[in-house]
């Protein structure tokens, strides 16, 4: 039996709405949106066309095309099959490549922007939940290239300004495919249900299905309160070991849910001199970007 692989992908960028804008499409009867199981957790990012860059980097994904294929061997009568990987993006030499080689050659793409300012604070943000960030935001936007290239096992998500140069990224896939549609994150975000049909007509499927767009999926800008909690709760010590034997792991997600909510609050605003810095850092990219998309992008220009 055939197994139909994608026709259309989300591919970035990441802290963008990407996993909202997948659960979204992943209601519609006319959508297949695969996820596979890790650890007991459903895993919406399968990493595959990216494999040779960061399957060493990031201990989720899906590694080689017959573990691939299995992720869509239960679509039926879908016609807008797809998958969302925000790596794709950011490595899009990589990607683009391998869309080529495996996927259809009139494949979709659909890329979501952010404020490059606002998805690196969030990305930090993110990161700083787990042993992965440690640092200050400054600190950690002036040791980001350096931690990356010197420790093989990093993820590539701790290059907090990297990610945002969108500008070549999308100009690359623009270039190589006839079908990109743009989302743009403060768009989505004012006007969900809105950014949502648009995405439905993009996709060529109905955009009368309701979808429920209330639920926000990893959603950020929250900061650990205490660094012994952080420590306890995200890394493997004994006492973890003696509860995992104790509880159900729906049990303990649900404890270690709740405990997060105690011992994190909201992350402060951004230090004003750093959003500066970001902005000198990102203006040209950005006036490269809107004459790009045609779009007017001066609200990240603000700070």
């Amino acid at each position: 039996m055939d197994i139909k692989l994608p026709n259309f992908l989300i591919v970035g960028a990441a802290k963008c709405g990407t996993s909202s804008l997948h659960n979204y499409l992943n209601q519609h009867p006319d959508i297949f949106m695969p996820s596979y199981t890790r650890d007991g957790l459903k895993v919406k990012e399968p990493r595959f066309l990216i494999a040779e860059e960061i399957r060493n980097r990031l201990p989720k994904g899906i590694w080689d095309l017959d573990s691939y294929k299995s992720l869509f061997k239960n679509v039926d009568c879908q016609q807008a099959i797809g998958e969302s990987t925000v790596l794709y993006l950011y490595f899009y030499k990589t990607a683009i490549k391998n869309i080529k080689k495996y996927l259809v050659p009139d494949v979709r793409i659909i890329i979501m922007l952010r404020n490059p300012i606002e998805r690196a604070y969030s990305a930090y943000s993110f990161a700083s939940r787990s042993h992965q960030e440690n640092q200050n935001f400054k600190e950690a936007l002036k040791n980001a290239r350096t931690r990356f290239e010197k420790d093989a096992n990093i993820s590539p998500m701790i290059l907090y300004k990297d990610l945002g140069l969108y500008f070549k990224m999308v100009k690359a896939y623009i270039e190589n495919f006839h079908n990109v549609h743009i989302v743009i994150y403060d768009d989505f975000i004012l006007n969900t249900d809105l950014e949502v049909r648009r995405v439905l007509d993009f996709l060529q499927v109905s955009n009368q299905h309701k979808i429920d767009t209330n639920k926000i999926i990893n959603r950020g800008g929250k900061k650990w309160d205490s660094r012994l909690a952080k420590n306890w709760l995200m890394s493997d010590g004994w006492v973890k070991l003696f509860v995992k034997f104790l509880l159900p792991k729906k049990i303990r997600i649900r404890i270690k849910n709740v405990l997060i909510n105690i011992f994190t609050s909201k992350a402060p605003e951004m230090d004003r001199s750093i959003k500066r810095e970001l902005l000198e850092y990102y203006t040209k990219d950005i006036r490269l970007l809107e004459k790009l998309i045609n779009k007017d992008l001066s609200q990240w220009l603000r700070i």
